[in-house]
């Protein structure tokens, strides 16, 4: 993995601003009814400065209390999955039980544009609340999210839910969720799953042969600690 850090090039920078600055412009031309405008000018009022909407991410967390209610509110009024896309990655769920429920409802509705699920489910994941467990069970078992569903599988192996284990063994069979199934088993650290694991450690598919054998490790390292600390 590079560790090069893009700030170390300011004309690198200052290009990449200068044509977000010309997508935007396009962007809000082409949806005039866009709330992304107004959400930057209450911010500018705030004191943040900004040149471009992908630079307030910069500002979290330490400054998430106050975003994100605000990101919450336009969130709330947006009339199109564009909009809320965007919005949606500066909510902070953690801990806001109303919000989750309101995300998981709008992940639901048959309506919902694919790219936007991705977007709920990221953040969903990274709030990892238990309170809500029936409903990423159900998630997971509804096929026309296909492989949407993905943060919801981490989510629940991170939880450690008992419940979703044959679920995600049944997911095994379905080659657009396997990659999901896989990794998902492996973060339970189980003796029980090697099976499935080595039922893909070989395979032709670089995904389901990398990940299976990535279960298997933590398997061989878990049997090593329990050695040494006998």
């Amino acid at each position: 993995m590079s560790n090069y850090d893009i700030n170390s090039n300011p004309a690198l920078v200052r290009r990449m601003i200068e044509n977000e600055k010309k997508a935007n412009s396009k962007y809000y031309e082409k949806y005039p009814d866009s709330l992304i405008p107004l959400f930057e000018q209450e911010l500018r009022e705030l004191g943040y400065e900004f040149e471009v909407p992908s630079q307030i991410k910069g500002f979290l967390p330490e400054r998430e209390k106050i975003i994100s209610p605000i990101a919450t509110k336009y969130y709330r009024e947006a009339k199109s999955d564009r909009d809320k896309s965007y919005f949606v990655c500066l909510i902070t769920c953690r801990g806001d039980d109303e919000i989750i429920k309101e995300l998981i409802e709008d992940f639901q509705k048959t309506n919902t544009e694919n790219f936007l699920r991705e977007m709920i489910g990221n953040q969903l994941r990274k709030a990892k609340s238990p309170k809500f467990i029936p409903d990423y069970l159900k998630i997971i078992q509804e096929p026309t999210y296909g492989a949407v569903i993905g943060h919801f599988t981490d989510l629940l192996a991170s939880l450690k839910v008992e419940e979703a284990i044959p679920i995600f063994i049944k997911m095994l069979d379905e080659e657009k969720l396997r990659t999901h199934a896989i990794c998902a088993l492996g973060d339970y650290k189980r003796e029980e799953l090697r099976p499935y694991f080595e039922r893909f450690e070989n395979d032709k598919n670089s995904y389901w042969r990398k990940y299976a054998r990535a279960a298997l490790k933590k398997l061989e390292k878990q049997l090593e600690k329990r050695k040494n600390s006998s």
